[in-house]
């Protein structure tokens, strides 16, 4: 009797004690989960569900799932929205994500059915027609991949986030979170603390010497720029190097407060991404950090700039009041007394409500930029497109396999010697790695295809829902549509020059119409509709 009395004391003094823990470990995680440390709020989340079991809360579900999506942890986030996904009261962006997690791992038909889903249940289906022709074109791309040899650069990845990489007198100056440490000038400062929404550390920015018989010295590239504790980079430079442009959470900032309710109640902050740039002084030292002067911290994040062959147009990231939605690119112009004049949105030409980011320029003027809006492959793709400030032709994807299910990101061009892009793709070295391109001339300098021949294709209503890809034979490139009864699409194209349009049905069948632009001049345009037997 005494001792199932004590078991009974016992059982009871644990329960306890775990009622007393779970608010505890709730908060902890709730917290983290609001000063957006995903990797801590993960693992504390992670706990809590497995001792809760089926008795775990929707949100937690839902926490997790979003914890590890922010983190890029494709399979994971997707593992914990399908149990989501299981609950009654799941939200109903729920599915969306998950599809976009199984996009970003190749899962294309299961992303489609997930996408497919969410349309009919939200009644989003603009939302969602982008990313089903993605899933597509993506299998299309893959089973025929452009000539273009990639390989990952060796010396400047390691196991942790390494990217940014753009060329430097005598070297490669990049970004890593990998904290190398002994790489850094005494001037430099460094954060102790990790990054808890990756568990790592901060970037900093590292020059990679190759000026020395080939061999490869990693060192600091200047303590101008890494004086910032937190994060630093991507950068770029006038075309004379004497002016260079930076990406910085900076740590002078005071930081816009905001509180969490709760006992006690806790103050939390934000620090965005402000641009700063420096110039060198006759002795070709970098002089200290200029704000850019349309930074707004308390308001909006502004970075990662690319500059105009002549230097006269500077482009850039924010998710400042006035765009397209998500992060768009923006561009200010050089005014006659040389200071910049206000921010000006690139415009639909290659704005979409999700995000783009990382532009680039390329040496013949072009742009590379990197979207989740256009119809892709996966997470973020590369873009191409001729044109400048608002007025733009149409983007072109790089395809496969420049782009991948993953991020593929910050492609910059040159027109001798490797091209450098970055992506998290498996096979690399973790996380997000630093890949060289050996290319023809499709992905440097080419000759602008001149689209002067209007396209009017009439969509007819057998072909409702069916993926229509516009494909440019001579060019192995294409534009992918969603089929809607009526619907006219709208493009430009090239003279003499061969086309196809592939036309995919829900259920798989294909057909295809040939057509062609020979013997036709502007302003002639080509009307036809799209239609199948």
């Amino acid at each position: 009797m005494e001792k199932q009395i004590a078991i009974i004391l016992l059982t009871l003094s644990v329960q306890f004690a775990l009622a007393q823990e779970q608010p505890s470990l709730n908060r902890q995680a709730a917290l983290c989960y609001a000063k957006y440390e995903y990797a801590k709020a993960a693992s504390i989340y992670e706990r809590i569900a497995a001792r809760r079991k089926e008795k775990t809360t929707t949100v937690v579900l839902e926490r997790l799932a979003n914890s590890y999506r922010k983190m890029n942890r494709y399979g994971k986030s997707a593992e914990w929205y399908e149990q989501l996904l299981n609950r009654s009261d799941a939200p109903a962006d729920a599915r969306l994500y998950y599809g976009d997690m199984l996009k970003s791992q190749g899962k294309y038909a299961e992303a489609k059915a997930a996408y497919t889903q969410y349309a009919q249940t939200s009644n989003q289906q603009d939302q969602v027609r982008n990313r089903i022709a993605g899933c597509d074109a993506a299998t299309e791309w893959i089973q025929s991949p452009a000539t273009v040899f990639i390989r990952g650069v060796d010396r400047l990845n390691t196991t942790y986030s390494d990217w940014g990489a753009i060329r430097y007198p005598g070297g490669v100056v990049f970004m890593t979170d990998s904290l190398l440490r002994d790489q850094l000038n005494d001037q430099s400062r460094f954060n102790r603390n990790r990054y808890f929404r990756t568990e790592r550390g901060y970037y900093k920015l590292y020059l990679a010497d190759t000026s020395n018989y080939g061999a490869v010295y990693i060192k600091d590239f200047s303590p101008t720029f890494n004086q910032s504790r937190y994060h630093v980079g991507p950068v770029v430079f006038s075309s004379d190097y004497n002016t260079a442009y930076v990406t910085m959470t900076y740590p002078e900032r005071s930081v816009p407060d905001k509180i969490k309710e709760g006992r006690p109640p806790v103050k939390l902050g934000d620090r965005r991404l402000e641009l700063y740039t420096s110039q060198k002084d006759g002795a070709g030292h970098w002089q200290p950090l200029a704000a850019f002067p349309y930074n707004n911290p308390t308001a909006y994040s502004l970075g990662d700039a690319a500059l105009s062959t002549d230097g006269n147009t500077l482009y850039f990231v924010t998710d400042m009041p006035g765009g397209q939605g998500g992060t768009d690119i923006w561009y200010c112009d050089k005014q006659a007394d040389g200071k910049w004049g206000a921010p000006v949105n690139c415009g639909p030409g290659i704005n979409t409500p999700e995000d783009e980011e990382f532009p680039t320029i390329a040496p013949d003027g072009s742009l590379f930029f990197c979207s989740k809006g256009w119809v892709g492959m996966g997470g973020f793709d590369i873009f191409h497109v001729t044109g400048s400030r608002s007025q733009w032709g149409t983007p072109e994807n790089l395809r496969y396999p420049i782009n991948s299910p993953a991020d593929d990101f910050y492609f910059v061009a040159v027109a001798n010697g490797d091209t450098y892009f970055a992506s998290n793709r498996p096979g690399g070295k973790g996380s997000d790695d630093i890949y060289a391109v050996t290319t023809p001339e499709t992905y440097t300098v080419r000759n602008v295809p001149l689209l002067v021949i209007p396209f009017i294709g009439t969509v007819c209503p057998q072909l409702s829902n069916a993926c229509i890809y516009i494909y440019n034979r001579q060019r192995a490139i294409g534009w992918c549509f969603i089929g809607e009864p009526n619907r006219e699409i709208n493009l430009m194209l090239e003279k003499e020059t061969d086309y196809v349009i592939r036309i995919t049905y829900p259920g798989q069948r294909r057909d295809s119409i040939e057509f062609n632009t020979h013997g036709m001049q502007p302003p002639a345009t080509l009307r036809m509709p799209i239609c199948t037997k």
